[in-house]
C-alpha cells in the first residue's frame, strides 16, 4: 500500500525543483502551496553566488491536470541581493529553470503539452480542444505557443 507522501511524489513529480508544503483537494481544483529550495544562486549580471534574501513574493502558475482537475501552484519565490560591489543589478528575483519561465503563468510542462495540441490542430481548433481539456487558451495564445515550438527537420 502506498503512503500519501509517495502519491504526492508521483502526481507532482514535475514539481521536484520545488518544496511542496501543502496540497488541498477542492471540487474541480487542486491548489498546491510550494516554495523554492533556498540554495544560493548566481546573480544574472555578474554571476556572484548569493543566498542573501531581500524579500519574498508569491507567484501563481497553472500546471498539468491531475485526475482531470486543474492544478494551480502558488510558489513563494525569493528576491535576492547581489553581494558584488558595483554590480548594476542590486536585487533580482529567483528563477526556477525548466519549471517556471520569466513572466509565464503556466509551468513549462503545461506550455509544452498545450503547444503539442496546438501544433497538431492549428490555432482555433487547438484553442477549442484546450477548453475541453480544462486548460483553456485563447487563439492568440495558441498562436504564440505555436511560434515557440521548434520547426521540424526536413
Amino acid at each position: 500500500m502506498l503512503k500519501i507522501d509517495d502519491l504526492m511524489g508521483v502526481a507532482f513529480a514535475g514539481l521536484s525543483a520545488l518544496v511542496i508544503e501543502g496540497v488541498k483537494d477542492e471540487d474541480d481544483l487542486i491548489p498546491v502551496m510550494a516554495r523554492t529550495r533556498g540554495a544560493p544562486i548566481p546573480c544574472p549580471v555578474c554571476g556572484t553566488l548569493t543566498g542573501r534574501v531581500h524579500g519574498y513574493y508569491s507567484r501563481t502558475v497553472a500546471d498539468v491536470l491531475v485526475d482531470g482537475r486543474r492544478v494551480v501552484v502558488s510558489v513563494q519565490v525569493r528576491r535576492l541581493l547581489c553581494p558584488a560591489w558595483g554590480c548594476s543589478r542590486q536585487t533580482f528575483r529567483e528563477q526556477v529553470p525548466g519549471l517556471l519561465e520569466r513572466y509565464q503563468r503556466r509551468t513549462s510542462r503545461l506550455t509544452g503539452q498545450q503547444g503539442a495540441v496546438v501544433k497538431e490542430l492549428a490555432d482555433r481548433a487547438g484553442a477549442r480542444l484546450s477548453v475541453v481539456l480544462a486548460v483553456a487558451v485563447s487563439r492568440s495564445t495558441a498562436l504564440r505557443l505555436l511560434m515557440r515550438l521548434p520547426l521540424p527537420a526536413l
